[in-house]
């Protein structure tokens, strides 16, 4: 019974290190992928890569007799070199929970399962994105595709372990060699194995079981190994901080540069829109606090540059779909813009009604929109390679932009 309540109590902990590790990581992702970035690159670029994946399983693409199988294996030995095995142990645990042995073991038990079913998911998802090539091309069976898997999976975990057993006995320059040495030596090995799969079926089953056996072996050295403590510690903070990691490594010192006396678009502050009241008004800000934007500059001509190239790519009805799809996305896009421009300090000093909110955006957001819509339509038009094809969807865009337009600003 006690034994039990120390197993739950045990598994309880392990939960919410986990809740709390993705949880983290969520929150660092949410630091550089904003809504404005999943509207504009995310989202587009995931229904173009889901399209082209589709489409590579319906007809193979003429550039996939260029790439070799030894390229498909340097990919996949890079990746398992990367990536390693964790047991969510903190530094705090010497305090109480590491004076209990089986505690502390039944901890790093959990994490390491975990860190099995998640180096399994992320071998089968990199091994998904190569399965046109592999089948389509190179011709493997359902079989091969499995040994494959399998072969990558457990050098995988092998390597994990073997590193972290390596870095608790070798220290300095002889660690790194041996690093160096087992990274060339192995590759050496791992290609062979891969190149004489579907010849040597028998053989590459017998690599597999080897591979078992030993991480079975390493697996048991390594959770009874003894003073890893620290390191683990150290190795789970680094863990914990790796996409932040990702993000500051292009955080640099620059010269602040210099504010502009005067914005490089409408310096004299002229009216945008004809009449009178606070709903011209806020139409006016609206739009010229978006074309002075230069982020949104940025933002939308990636998103334009991303959306535009697709267009040569994709079949004529995909093409339409697309383009209806964006130009819904570019109204989303700038009614959240200007939503938030509504929320100004500044603005709070005037009484604006909502009806006055409500109508600036139906004014403005047309106007966001064509710019970006007008170019997509018109690679989307030259891409049909005909001389009506540019003329005919120009001129679509704009009631295009203004029914969007419309749909996304029917309510504050």
């Amino acid at each position: 019974m006690m034994g039990e309540r120390t197993l739950t109590s045990n598994f309880q902990l392990f939960t919410r290190r986990i809740r709390s590790d993705w949880h983290y990581q969520y929150r660092a992702l949410r630091t550089a992928v904003d809504w404005i970035i999943a509207i504009y690159f995310v989202i587009p670029l995931l229904i173009v890569a889901g399209y082209q994946y589709y489409s590579w399983w319906q007809t193979q693409p003429s550039w996939f007799s260029w790439l070799p199988l030894p390229l498909v294996t340097i990919v996949l030995y890079i990746f398992t070199w990367l990536g390693t095995i964790r047991y969510f142990v903190e530094e705090g645990d010497q305090l109480f929970l590491r004076q209990n042995d089986h505690w502390f073991k039944q901890l790093m038990v959990l994490g390491y399962r975990y860190s099995l079913v998640l180096q399994g998911a992320t071998t089968l998802f990199l091994l998904a994105v190569f399965l046109p090539l592999l089948i389509k091309t190179f011709s493997f069976s359902p079989l091969e595709v499995l040994s494959l898997y399998l072969l990558t999976y457990l050098l995988k975990l092998n390597l994990g372990l073997a590193r972290q057993l390596l870095a608790i006995h070798v220290y300095g320059i002889f660690f790194w060699l041996i690093r160096i040495a087992a990274f060339v030596g192995l590759f050496f090995l791992y290609e062979a194995s891969v190149a004489h799969l579907r010849e040597q079926v028998m053989y590459s089953w017998l690599e597999i079981l080897l591979l078992l056996v030993l991480l079975v072996i390493q697996t048991r050295v390594r959770l009874r190994q003894k003073g890893a403590f620290f390191a683990d510690v150290t190795r789970e903070s680094h863990s914990r901080m790796r996409i932040v990691s990702i993000m500051l490594i292009q955080v640099v010192r620059r010269k602040p540069k210099p504010t502009r006396k005067h914005p490089v678009l409408f310096r004299r502050s002229q009216r945008l829109f004809r009449g009178t009241g606070a709903n011209v008004g806020l139409s006016d800000f609206l739009a010229k606090s978006f074309f002075r934007n230069g982020t949104q500059w940025k933002m939308t001509i990636q998103f334009v540059i991303v959306i535009s190239a697709a267009m040569f790519i994709m079949p004529g009805p995909i093409k339409i779909i697309v383009w209806i799809l964006m130009a819904c996305l570019l109204a989303y896009w700038r009614k959240l813009f200007c939503k938030e421009e509504l929320t100004a300090p500044f603005l709070r000093l005037f009484h604006l009604s909502d009806k006055a909110k409500l109508e600036a955006l139906q004014t403005t957001i047309p106007v966001l929109v064509l710019p970006a819509l007008i170019f997509i339509s018109l690679c989307l038009g030259i891409s049909f390679f005909t001389w009506w094809g540019p003329i005919l969807m120009v001129a679509a865009a704009f009631p295009l932009a203004y029914g969007t337009s419309s749909v996304f600003t029917s309510w504050y």
